[in-house]
């Protein structure tokens, strides 16, 4: 299920990782409905693979140092979530938070309306997809992150552990994994501030082919690392 939620900021000065806020608004939403959802989701302890994703669509934003200027005062936050249970889970946390205040750096935004938005239906092993929200691929070695856009050699390796990683909750068998391919199509390459790191993504339309199962999962749940925070989301075109 898709959702689409109109945000009205109280002024016009955006925060320029608002993907933070963003994740502190659904921890918020999931922790006031119900705690023990909150605890399937986020644990300080663990680190919980999650079924959604999001992307952020703002109206002629003016990009600054430290903030985005919206003239419009308008934030329009899709989410994409995997499977119905987690759905509604989501939705009715949501809902509870409309009209109400939610503080930001000198600012605050409030939820005004909730909308489902049709979804595609996945009919071939060969999709077009543009990136809703920038694709983050990612290995961890020694402790350390290491990132990669679509032109490096390490690239469709690493997405492809990405997505297996990803698929651990989910019946889905890990090994037609090794069958998916992506090919960029208008690609490009976009350094990310996300919290103190700068992170290498790819952004832009690409083909992706593979198992009908897997393509339809990566559709509702979004590719690669880091996805509900934001990265990773796409539509099919």
């Amino acid at each position: 299920m898709r959702l689409k939620l109109n945000l009205d900021l109280e002024n016009e000065n955006l925060p320029i990782q608002y993907r933070k806020s963003i994740i502190s608004f659904i921890k918020l939403s999931l922790s006031e409905y119900n705690e023990e959802y909150y605890k399937k989701f986020y644990n300080q302890k663990d680190n919980i693979i999650k079924p959604f994703t999001f992307s952020v669509f703002l109206k002629f934003p003016q990009f600054k140092e430290k903030e985005i200027i919206i003239e419009n005062r308008k934030i329009e936050l899709n989410i994409s979530i995997a499977d119905y249970g987690n759905s509604i889970i989501l939705y009715n946390a949501f809902n509870h938070q409309k009209n109400k205040k939610f503080p930001l750096n000198k600012n605050s935004w409030t939820l005004k309306n909730i909308s489902m938005i049709m979804e595609k239906k996945v009919t071939s092993d060969e999709l077009n997809i543009k990136f809703m929200s920038p694709l983050v691929v990612r290995s961890r070695i020694d402790k350390k992150d290491y990132y990669y856009s679509f032109n490096d050699e390490e690239f469709l390796h690493t997405l492809k552990t990405n997505i297996k990683e990803q698929l651990k909750i989910t019946n889905i068998p890990t090994d037609i994994v090794d069958n998916f391919n992506m090919k960029a199509i208008n690609a490009k390459k976009i350094i990310v501030k996300f919290y103190e790191k700068k992170i290498e993504t790819s952004a832009g339309t690409f083909k992706i082919s593979g198992d009908k199962n897997l393509l339809e999962y990566l559709y509702k749940a979004g590719m690669g690392s880091k996805r509900s925070s934001g990265f990773g989301m796409f539509q099919i075109i």
